[in-house]
């Protein structure tokens, strides 16, 4: 797991300063995704299958929806983190063709250098979120400029010239799950029950449900849950147990294992480091 230093939300998506110190399962976001290592041990990311190192001069890259995790050995130090997840909107018009899935992706690697301005960059906005000092007309340049730095580094823009592989959602039935997915994420989705609703056998529903996004249909939801859940925790009138509830989970420590082996913190402990951009929750 991790301890969340500081997790700031906001239009950009979210941005998580992260002490991590045990291992992640297999998990993806629907957001752009860069991990860059502030202090502490070096450790490694699977990256859609790719193991990629991350270090003091190596950033790891990841693109919407493309599954990773983190396998950690026992008992080394904790790794300070910078966990960007941008949410491809903030990129204007190029983020739009994203969303829209013109086979463009924002990175056509899984590392990339870190060079000493963006290291700076990071550790400047790490050390304000880790003091709290997140003023909105600040924090918003500040993150443009890192992630400008990143896609320089990753030597492309906001849309890579390279095509992804993968014909994202092209199968209208497979889009038609999508939104029943969007409508209200829940780990009560029936899934034989949706494959009916599309016109297919489950297990062709699976086959094309893959084939269109790399994903399972579970983990796809499962990503919608946690991006459902996380904006929920920044609402502090919302009680944990009604978020487990409201996200079709039995009990509230099934809610808390699962939220806790996708993004290396518990729910409790991302409420507690959360930072609303322009005002700071403690």
């Amino acid at each position: 797991m991790a301890d969340a230093l500081g997790i700031a939300v906001g239009a950009f998506g979210r941005v998580a300063l992260l002490s991590a110190t045990e291992s992640v399962q297999d998990h993806a976001h629907s957001q752009v995704h860069a991990l860059i290592k502030i202090s502490g041990a070096d450790t490694s990311f699977l990256v859609d299958g790719q193991t990629t190192p991350m270090t003091d001069r190596q950033m790891v890259l990841v693109n919407p929806w493309i599954v990773h995790s983190n396998d950690r050995e026992i008992g080394i130090e904790p790794t300070i983190l910078l966990a960007l997840y941008i949410d491809p909107l903030w990129f204007g018009e190029q983020g739009n063709q994203i969303v829209a899935g013109f086979h463009k992706l924002p990175f056509h690697q899984v590392a990339a250098e870190v060079s000493p301005e963006l290291h700076s960059q990071a550790r400047y906005l790490a050390d304000q979120m880790a003091d709290f000092h997140t003023e909105e007309d600040h924090f918003d340049p500040l993150l443009r400029e890192l992630v400008f730095s990143v896609l320089q580094c990753s030597k492309t823009d906001a849309i890579s010239d390279v095509s992804s592989q993968r014909n994202f959602a092209s199968d209208p039935r497979v889009r038609k799950a999508i939104k029943i997915f969007r409508e209200e994420p829940s780990k009560e989705i029936d899934l034989s029950e949706v494959a009916k609703n599309v016109g297919l056998s489950r297990s062709q529903f699976y086959s094309r449900f893959r084939l269109c996004t790399g994903l399972s249909p579970r983990t796809y939801i499962d990503t919608l849950c946690c991006e459902r859940a996380a904006g929920l925790l920044s609402n502090p009138e919302i009680s944990i147990a009604e978020i487990s509830e409201m996200l079709g989970f039995s009990a509230q420590g099934h809610f808390t294992r699962f939220f806790k082996s996708k993004t290396g913190v518990s729910p409790n402990n991302f409420r507690m480091g959360h930072i609303e951009v322009g005002r700071v929750l403690r």
